[in-house]
């Protein structure tokens, strides 16, 4: 008898699980595996808002560097806003703002360090090319005039600039080398000029200026173009 109420509750049973619905299903299911369920479901509630307050910290952070750097009217608020921003991306640009100032201010040696900070930074080629090429009239304001020709000599073979700031940076040092009476160096550096007649484009106008140079210097207008004496 004993055998047989046995397997009439077996059998109920089975006939119970056979009738029981997913959604039944699913609800024995959560009332046997609640902890690590509802630990799951806490874990990622914690993981969706670090990564939403993150974001949103970011976005402030960017809003906040974006209205410190605009907002600065004189060198001494542009310097503290950079100082507090420096890792900010819209913090390029406000270095090349406080370079100029400090280039109308005539301190050229804390301009030409916020222009290195800028080709020094991971980002925009061509603003870094742009910071390159004002480095050298910086350089030939204060000056320097080797210095100068080293930098856009430099930033003429630079693949990576623009074609018109190459353009202008080879015009630029070839001006400085007659001046210094360099004409074979010039000549070398003038004749890798490309102008289009007529110009089409900036770069081509910088190129047509540095043919014109050519032209001077070999029809012997700034003295004979002989040897560089050693050292040069």
């Amino acid at each position: 008898m004993a055998k047989t109420v046995d397997k009439k509750k077996a059998l109920d049973a089975e006939i119970s699980k056979a009738i029981m619905t997913d959604f039944e299903r699913l609800g024995h299911g959560f009332i046997t595996y609640w902890k690590p369920i509802a630990a799951t479901a806490v874990g990622m509630a914690i993981l969706i808002s670090a990564i939403s307050w993150a974001a949103a910290h970011q976005k402030k952070v960017a809003r906040e560097a974006r209205e410190a750097l605009a907002g600065a009217a004189t060198m001494e608020t542009l310097e503290k806003a950079l100082a507090d921003y420096a890792d900010s991306p819209v913090a390029a640009p406000a270095r090349f703002r406080l370079a100029v100032m400090l280039i109308q201010a005539k301190n050229y040696d804390k301009a030409i360090a916020q222009l290195k900070l800028i080709g020094d930074a991971d980002g925009d080629a061509s603003l870094a090319a742009g910071a390159a090429l004002t480095e050298g009239y910086v350089l030939e304001l204060s000056g320097k005039t080797a210095d100068a020709v080293a930098k856009f000599s430099e930033l003429a073979g630079l693949t990576t600039a623009p074609t018109a700031v190459r353009a202008e940076a080879r015009y630029a040092a070839g001006r400085l080398l007659v001046t210094q009476k360099q004409l074979k160096a010039a000549i070398g550096l003038l004749a890798a000029a490309r102008p289009n007649d007529p110009p089409q484009s900036v770069s081509d106008q910088w190129d047509d200026q540095s043919a014109a140079l050519l032209r001077a210097i070999e029809a012997g207008e700034y003295g004979p173009a002989v040897a560089e004496p050693a050292g040069h």
